[in-house]
């Protein structure tokens, strides 16, 4: 195994390895409609989503276009609480990486959102790739959400809030035959205890797993980015080395990771797919307990 972390600048965990392995595409069942219970467990469960989703700009010299748009929502349930969803509109394309407390039917989620919004400015129009934290709640067949602060960094100075509000119209989610789609998940679970990291040394081992899940190849950029926060709350953030380049269509990777100590652990990826789109995908926030 290859720790990858050494030739890059140095971030606080012990390893990542690569384990290269072509496992089966990420499958979940279709689930429930919500309206009646959808139980967490290793089967999971699935809905699709119509509704609206509003952007309020809070600062920077571009407009969203249009500011309220059309949202089409599918959201899937993997192994524990983990939650993904992917969404299009008139002027956006994004997904949802998170972790749920309940069901599809009564529960509430926080998730990493990742967006690409149609902005207008002073150049014209434009793409601007952005990031936030979201909240929200499902409740029967009802889904909303709000990102507080969506930061775009390929766009100075915008940052913008966004609020979702959509209803289940069916317990299968969305196809997706255009661009790739990679769920990430992390094993055993998003909250981490302290065990044995495969060195055979102390620490809090998992695995990132991910799964492209609509048949269509990706390339990762050689870099990808991992924020992290140590016990006392202390922010950080490196850039190393992908752990691999190339995930097939319909295919699994996966790395481990072994953290020395608690905080958390986020990783954010990007790349290209063969339709000529750009994928950008992150793990949930990983909890490493004391």
């Amino acid at each position: 195994m290859k720790t990858l972390f050494n030739s890059r600048p140095q971030a606080r965990w012990a390893g990542l390895v690569v384990i290269a392995l072509a496992l089966p595409a990420y499958q979940c069942s279709s689930g429930a409609l919500p309206g009646s219970p959808s139980p967490l467990n290793s089967v999971g469960g699935a809905a699709r989503y119509r509704g609206t989703l509003t952007y309020t700009r809070v600062s920077g010299g571009f407009a969203v276009n249009p500011p309220r748009q059309n949202l089409d929502l599918s959201i899937v349930l993997g192994d524990t609480d983990q939650l993904s969803g992917r969404f299009d509109s008139e002027g956006s394309t994004g997904s949802l990486q998170g972790v749920i407390q309940g069901s599809l039917s009564a529960g509430t989620f926080t998730a990493t959102l990742l967006v690409s919004t149609q902005v207008t400015g002073s150049g014209g129009a434009s793409v601007c790739e952005g990031a936030g934290q979201v909240t929200g709640e499902f409740a029967g067949r009802d889904v909303t959400w709000r990102a507080s602060d969506v930061i775009y960094d390929n766009c100075p100075g915008l940052v913008a809030q966004s609020q979702a509000e959509a209803q289940a119209i069916s317990p299968v989610p969305g196809t997706n035959t255009g661009r790739a789609n990679v769920v990430v998940t992390v094993l055993p679970s998003p909250s981490v205890q302290r065990g044995v990291c495969t060195s055979g040394s102390a620490g809090w081992p998992f695995t990132v797993v991910a799964s492209e899940t609509t048949g269509i190849d990706v390339q990762l950029d050689q870099t990808f980015t991992v924020e992290e926060r140590n016990a006392s709350g202390v922010p950080s953030r490196s850039v190393v080395e992908t752990p691999f380049r190339s995930l097939s269509g319909g295919s699994q990777r996966e790395y481990q990771v072994c953290a020395p100590s608690t905080g958390t652990y986020q990783a954010f990826f990007s790349g290209n797919d063969t339709r000529g789109n750009r994928v950008r995908f992150a793990s949930p926030l990983v909890t490493l307990i004391p």
